[in-house]
């Protein structure tokens, strides 16, 4: 078991613990989450109109477009540590901080976070939350991502930089910060230091994911797109604590559901053999699968 995982045993033994004891807390905590969530989810969906398609063409090095006002077509600026706008009349009101025109958010992100967050209160309890804060806040910023980089990925077929990149420096904070923070916490094991290779498993995540994603992607561009490379990193990140089988298990899971719903889709006749299938809402269910639920490889060994 990977050093940090020691201190939180709710996550290394998959749902062994709070998903079949659950209490009166820890229900009163999921639904606490999911109120956070529903707020949380609406503030994000209205940034989804300001990301536009780009589909250039084979000598085409145009940059995909930045944040952009769908009406009046003004750069939108993002934070360059946080995955959010720099004006709050986005996410607070829904408006272009330009023209003040109302942004049109799609429907069920709200309840769709909503849905994650309690996921997330049930996965860790209030046990868990206690004893890894930092933990519980990390994957309650992977949940309201995955909600908003899937909306974004299936509508335009892109990750943008400005959700993917700038959400990472929080990420490893968070991530970084339960993995050596975690002896401190763990009463099996008593007072214990700062464990420093409890970060080793998260930062060999990160980089093993992003290496393998940019094989596939070296190897047939067309199959793989680059904001899955950037994104493989963070879903890395959160799997590499859990060690290789949860990385290989969310991985698995990821690339089993593009394929069986591209498989319906061409079945229904709603898509071809080669239409593109937006393969990032795949990364991250497979990876909140693995955080939440708990890792199946686990059950080979």
């Amino acid at each position: 078991m990977p050093a940090f995982l020691t201190g939180l045993p709710a996550l290394a033994a998959a749902p062994a613990a709070p998903w079949a004891q659950t209490g009166p807390a820890d229900l009163l905590l999921a639904a606490a989450l999911a109120a956070l969530g529903a707020l949380a989810g609406a503030a994000a969906a209205r940034a989804v109109p300001l990301f536009a398609r780009h589909d250039p063409g084979p000598d085409d090095d145009t940059p995909p477009p930045p944040p952009t006002c769908p009406h009046c077509l003004r750069t939108v600026p993002f934070h360059r540590l946080l995955p959010a706008p720099r004006a709050g009349a986005v996410p607070l009101r829904g408006r272009c901080p330009s023209c003040a025109a109302r942004l049109a958010a799609p429907p069920g992100l709200s309840a769709a976070t909503a849905a994650l967050f309690a996921a997330t209160g049930l996965g860790l309890g209030v046990e868990g939350a206690a004893r890894a804060p930092l933990w519980l806040a990390a994957l309650l910023l992977l949940a309201a991502l995955s909600v908003l980089l899937s909306a974004v990925d299936i509508r335009v077929h892109r990750l943008p930089n400005a959700l993917v990149l700038t959400a990472y420096p929080l990420a490893v904070a968070l991530v970084g910060g339960a993995a050596l923070l975690a002896p401190l916490t763990d009463p099996a094991a008593g007072p214990a230091p700062v464990d420093l290779a409890g970060a080793v498993g998260p930062l060999a995540g990160m980089a093993g994911l992003s290496a393998f994603y940019w094989l596939l992607w070296f190897i047939h561009p067309a199959g793989m797109g680059w904001g899955d490379v950037k994104l493989a990193g963070l879903v890395g990140l959160y799997l590499g604590g859990l060690g290789f089988g949860a990385v290989f298990s969310a991985t698995f899971a990821a690339f089993l559901g593009s394929a069986a719903y591209g498989l319906v889709m061409v079945l229904l006749g709603r898509a071809t053999r080669r239409t593109q299938i937006p393969f990032g809402p795949f990364m991250l269910g497979g990876a909140l699968l693995v955080l939440l639920v708990g890792d199946p490889s686990r059950l080979l060994l």
